[in-house]
């Protein structure tokens, strides 16, 4: 089985959370498997964290730099890398993957939904 590479921004909000949903159910069906490059979230740490540990991301990013130690202690000792901000949150949507979930609503997600769509 092909496992595709994703990216899901605003992986806390209600979207997000879905996305992730239907690719758990994907996997324990058999009928897909997923390999996550990113997640980005907004204050929520504790979920994002959750959903970090989960699927194990190469990054795990929130858009409020004043919580970055937050979820660094969240995440320690998991080797998921944690960053934080705006320009965070646009790099993630940069990084290679097969699919991008753009689920940060509004003008937040502009520049992030561009990134993404700017990669290909």
């Amino acid at each position: 089985m092909i496992s595709r590479r994703i990216t899901v921004l605003g992986s806390t909000g209600s979207v997000g959370c879905s996305t992730l949903d239907l690719m758990a159910q994907t996997e324990a069906s058999g009928a897909g498997a997923f390999e996550v490059e990113a997640l980005t979230g907004g204050a929520n740490i504790a979920r994002l964290a959750e959903q970090a540990r989960r699927w194990k991301p190469r990054i795990a990013v929130t858009a409020d730099p004043a919580r970055l130690d937050e979820l660094r202690d969240a995440l320690a000792g998991t080797g998921i890398e944690a960053a934080a901000g705006d320009v965070a949150v646009v790099e993630a949507a940069g990084r290679p993957a097969d699919w991008v979930m753009a689920a940060i609503v509004g003008a937040a997600g502009l520049r992030s939904a561009w990134a993404a769509a700017s990669t290909g």
